[in-house]
């Protein structure tokens, strides 16, 4: 009897899509990947030349903090794998915010009234979290509090996704 063929469809080509294709074609899946961009691969980590200059596409760039994942890419890309040193930052009311959020940074920049309200409605969120966590709203709330997810998170996200975040 023949063994059936292993066939694998894979929907864009980003950073999850290659590797999942690589991996499975590895395991010896029939792999097909499916991109709409009839140019390049790599979804939103992607760096397009145009007039001898460099622009990320989207908002993101490739990060991880595995190792693992980290030497996987560089080893299929040693040519193409750019790294820069970036700094990402927020700016509200008047002032950069470390982003990634850095306690003391968004305490300082906030004021001391606003940072209050933060730090107790982070300890407010550690004594009643929202269970279950059923939205974006409800994990973000429960791990930063709900002040700060008003102050930072939710209008980012919504204009980013175009979906509310509950």
């Amino acid at each position: 009897m023949a063994t059936p063929s292993r066939r694998l469809v894979v929907i864009g080509a980003g950073p999850a899509g290659l590797t999942a294709a690589f991996e499975a074609q590895r395991s010896g899946f029939d792999v097909i990947v499916l991109e709409k961009d009839p140019v390049y691969v790599g979804g939103i980590s992607r760096t397009v030349r145009h007039q001898g200059n460099r622009f990320d596409i989207g908002g993101h760039r490739f990060f991880s903090k595995s190792g693992e994942i980290m030497r996987w890419w560089k080893e299929r890309l040693p040519d193409d794998f750019i790294q820069v040193r970036r700094m990402s930052r927020i700016y509200y009311h008047g002032k950069f915010f470390d982003y990634p959020l850095k306690p003391w940074n968004a305490l300082h920049n906030l004021g001391l009234l606003t940072s209050t309200a933060c730090v107790l409605s982070y300890v407010w969120a550690q004594l009643l979290p929202r269970k279950p966590e059923r939205s974006f709203e409800d994990w973000v709330s429960n791990r930063f509090g709900r002040r700060l997810f008003n102050i930072f998170f939710k209008t980012y996200t919504e204009k980013v996704w175009g979906l509310p975040c509950s």
